[in-house]
């Protein structure tokens, strides 16, 4: 009979870690960021209050993981599942089709970032903290927004400042959606991307 393979350290850490970002996303998604307890995810995922802070830092950590997980990493994906093809509105289109699907089946996390950036933006003990790593997000978008935009055009604006802008709109747009089903379509979405795009870009001249 063939024995089975051990797990390393390191694997069974990556997998305890991967089940309590599980866990804290179900207690997250029933009782919200400020009344759900580390004691409580603990539970959730059949795992001591000691597991908890032997992966994560705190519970700010833990919402980190769990939105990055959930959210910015199926996000920041998005350029690399939709390459450039057609015009500026047609690839605008198939991203904010993307874009809408996260946004459609991470609803709890989606719910969770928004009230992460309440809670951080009300406490002056972990506000710089959040802006920095809100700022490091912001940063990678940039990178992204260079990488498919610099090649072809001029920017306008700064691009982390345009980056910051898309970020607005399609939280701002994620979370009129919640609140008001069906109000604003991804065709729509599309056209506002499309036209920011097409306000601070102009297409570089390369002859």
């Amino acid at each position: 009979m063939r024995s089975e393979k051990r797990l390393t350290r390191e694997q069974k850490k990556a997998l305890t870690r991967e089940r309590l970002i599980e866990a804290a996303a179900r207690a997250f998604a029933r009782g919200g960021f400020a009344a759900t307890s580390l004691d409580e995810v603990a539970e959730e995922a059949g795992l001591t209050k000691g597991a908890v802070y032997s992966n994560f830092d705190s519970k700010e950590d833990l919402v980190r993981a769990v939105l990055e997980e959930r959210l910015q990493t199926r996000l920041y994906g998005i350029p690399d599942t939709v390459p450039p093809q057609g015009t500026i509105e047609e690839d605008a289109a198939r991203a904010s089709e993307q874009m809408g699907a996260v946004f459609s089946q991470e609803r709890d996390a989606f719910l969770l970032a928004i009230e992460f950036a309440v809670y951080a933006v009300r406490n002056a003990d972990f506000r710089d903290d959040f802006t920095a790593h809100h700022r490091e997000a912001i940063g990678d978008m940039t990178r992204v927004i260079e990488e498919r935009l610099g090649t072809e055009f001029d920017m306008t604006v700064p691009a982390e400042e345009l980056a910051s802008l898309f970020n607005a709109v399609g939280n701002g747009v994620a979370l009129e959606r919640l609140m008001n089903p069906g109000s604003i379509s991804d065709e729509l979405f599309g056209h506002v991307l499309a036209s920011l795009v097409e306000t601070f870009t102009v297409l570089r001249d390369n002859e």
